[in-house]
């Protein structure tokens, strides 16, 4: 359904306001002596009205979205009748009074003016606050974003990474020739790296995927900031890539429903909402994992789910999982072995990512009896 710009709506509301003066005060010439007063009252009530028009090209130019224009128009529409239905009514009082109604006209034009002009300020004002806001808070979401990747994501990688270094030093050479031990990703390793491969493998994965992180910084950061260039994405195929990984590194299990495209429209940020959920079922459900991995792509919504057999999240702790680091951490630290890492901050940027992309998150309990994290993002169109 088509409707106006609320930027239109405010200019649209000015220039009745001065067609109304204007012709209002046209008649008025010939019907007093002299033009001077006519003048003067059209220079009043007109040019209120030309600032109601000026403030419309102001929100024209302010950057704000069509439903922001719209609160603006608002405002200003509000402002006018409220204005002038305060007017209208100590005029219909006077006459209902019997008092004579001298020039009704007039104030009812200059009262009108300016309840659209103070409207569109205060509309103005508070939609640009609003905005500002949001966009503070934007930031401290690519902050905690930056913060978590360095602090946990990264880490780990480097922890790995060195744990498996270490192993291959012990023996002077790289085949992992050495008595297993535990790394950090909870797999048991018999000295070739978890099933079998050997340290150079595992450290050339994680090194790639480190790598990966370092580059899809950037337009996860853009996209929280709400500055990135979105386009068509295929959920299916970053989702593959990032399972088969997990398992040439990994003794996971992993049940993997794909269909054949899932196009969505997000930037390269979208690989990090589906790492998180699946490194942290990974972390989280101890001992040997099992994951079930779906992408659906149905009338229109493409769907991606990611479950595991893990111990599973109580259901009032649950919604906390999407809030900043020290919430999620301390909701992680009451839903049994999840103990924090990217079962909060991770969780908070997978959220945060899929709002921005259109979508939504939600938690629930999975087939293999622990937890299932399911993204719901609009597909996206055709080209």
């Amino acid at each position: 359904m088509w409707r106006p710009r609320g930027y239109a709506v405010v200019v649209g509301i000015g220039c009745s306001l001065l067609l109304a003066a204007t012709v209002h005060h046209g008649t008025e010439i010939g019907a007093v002596e002299g033009a001077l007063g006519p003048a003067l009252a059209l220079t009043l009530d007109g040019g209120i009205a030309l600032g109601v028009v000026y403030a419309g090209g102001r929100v024209r130019d302010a950057g704000f979205t069509r439903d922001e224009e719209g609160r603006v128009a608002r405002w200003t529409a509000a402002g006018t009748f409220l204005a002038a239905g305060a007017i209208g009514a100590t005029l219909l009082v006077r006459a209902v009074e019997g008092r004579p109604l001298v020039e009704p006209v007039f104030p009812l034009l200059v009262a009108a003016g300016s309840g659209a002009l103070g409207g569109a300020i205060a509309g103005y004002l508070a939609v640009r606050q609003e905005a500002e806001a949001r966009r503070a808070r934007d930031a401290t979401r690519a902050v905690s974003f930056v913060n978590h990747l360095l602090r946990h994501d990264l880490r780990n990688d480097l922890s790995t990474i060195r744990g498996y270094a270490d192993l291959a030093g012990s023996t002077g050479h790289g085949d992992g020739n050495t008595t297993g031990e535990r790394g950090d990703d909870g797999n048991s390793d018999d000295g070739n790296g978890p099933g079998g491969r050997d340290a150079s493998t595992v450290i050339a994965a994680k090194a790639d995927e480190g790598l990966d992180r370092l580059e899809t910084t950037s337009a996860v950061t853009d996209a929280l900031l709400g500055d990135s260039d979105l386009h068509r994405v295929d959920l299916a195929a970053i989702t593959r890539e990032i399972l088969e990984g997990l398992t040439e590194r990994t003794d996971v299990t992993v049940e993997a429903d794909l269909t054949g495209e899932a196009p969505v429209t997000a930037n390269d940020g979208l690989r990090s909402v589906v790492d998180n959920l699946v490194e942290n079922a990974v972390e989280h459900a101890g001992g040997d994992v099992t994951l079930r991995v779906a992408v659906r792509d149905d009338d229109g919504t493409v769907t991606l789910s990611v479950g595991d057999d893990g111990p599973g999240i109580p259901p009032e702790r649950r919604a906390a999982l999407f809030g900043d680091d020290d919430a999620g951490d301390a909701a992680a630290e009451g839903a049994g072995d999840r103990d924090g890492g990217t079962g909060s901050g991770g969780l908070f940027i997978v959220d945060s990512l899929v709002e921005e992309y259109g979508g939504t998150v939600s938690v629930g309990d999975a087939d293999l009896g622990g937890t299932r994290f399911e993204v719901r993002l609009p597909r996206a169109d055709d080209d």
